[in-house]
């Protein structure tokens, strides 16, 4: 199917891809990072997020999306997000209905994973405002995660959990099923549920939750920040954040300063991103991966020549 990526969104990405792994890219980000045991996920960039598998270009959430995004820019960080259905099954959507993407309604917890995949999943996606549905009728189905980790046995895949404790223990399964414990970051916003995944699956990646986010930036703004310890890897932060927490590009080093990768979402627009990249974050989600592309290569290579 026709999107609207060029080959020198991708041609950049590779580019950029060979100078984020050399020596002297690592030098100004990672390895300025506090040092000690390193969970496997972090140890390779992660720079390049495609949000919802980057939903501006592909019907967001599908199988569809995820191989694009991963096939045209390797290495890739793929943003997903799960939820059960009302029979226990871990699909991969957003919202907690059907009704905006597919051509079905009703709540995902209420519906039967049988229900869901007779949903059309490319129904609604549009590149134009409406005016044409290119992948309706294409047979793009919700995928469950279980499909996901199999489909892309090499992606770096970043999973919010949208439930409870229940779907922290399912999911963690299905990622040891999957031997992908080296290659997923979780999040949730739900305290109850990282707390559970922290205690369950402690070698995982995680993101701060809600709760702990909030204690890492009074520690910040306190006396007590030298005494703090993370209790998560990566604070993911939207970017109405900064403002709403007046938080600066020295308050973020700060932060990394303790070993904690920073990302920050959903940033669509390439001059934001660059001045972003400027302040030397670690990962960006972006709906649209092709931009967000050639603006890393754009900076890298700014920065590889001085």
């Amino acid at each position: 199917m026709k999107s609207r990526f060029t080959s020198n969104a991708a041609a950049l990405w590779i580019l950029a891809l060979a100078i984020l792994a050399s020596p002297c890219a690592m030098a100004g980000d990672a390895a300025a990072l506090a040092q000690g045991d390193v969970k496997p996920f972090l140890k390779s960039p992660f720079l390049l997020g495609a949000h919802r598998g980057g939903s501006d270009v592909w019907p967001e959430n599908t199988l569809d999306a995820f191989r694009e995004a991963a096939s045209r820019f390797p290495g890739i960080l793929l943003e997903t997000d799960a939820r059960l259905t009302a029979d226990g099954a871990i699909v991969l959507m957003h919202d907690g209905t059907v009704d905006r993407t597919t051509d079905g309604t009703g709540a995902i917890s209420d519906l039967t994973f049988e229900q869901i995949r007779a949903l059309d999943a490319g129904y609604r996606f549009s590149l134009d405002g409406g005016q044409t549905f290119p992948y309706r009728g294409k047979g793009l189905k919700v995928p469950t995660l279980a499909e996901l980790l199999s489909a892309l046995p090499k992606a770096k895949l970043l999973v919010e959990f949208k439930g409870g404790v229940e779907l922290a223990e399912t999911g963690i399964a299905a990622i040891r099923e999957a031997k992908a414990v080296d290659r997923v970051l979780i999040a949730s916003f739900k305290p109850d549920t990282m707390a559970r995944v922290r205690s369950i699956a402690p070698e995982i990646a995680t993101c701060f939750d809600f709760a702990d986010g909030v204690a890492l930036l009074t520690a910040l703004r306190a006396n007590s920040w030298d005494a703090y310890t993370p209790t998560s890897d990566v604070l993911s932060l939207d970017e109405g954040m900064l403002p709403q927490y007046k938080l600066t590009p020295a308050d973020l080093q700060a932060i990394r300063s303790k070993g904690v990768r920073i990302q920050l979402h959903t940033i669509n627009e390439r001059g934001r991103m660059l001045e972003i990249l400027g302040w030397g974050v670690d990962s960006i989600l972006s709906d649209k991966p092709d931009v967000l592309a050639e603006a890393i290569a754009e900076w890298q290579t700014k920065q590889s020549t001085g």
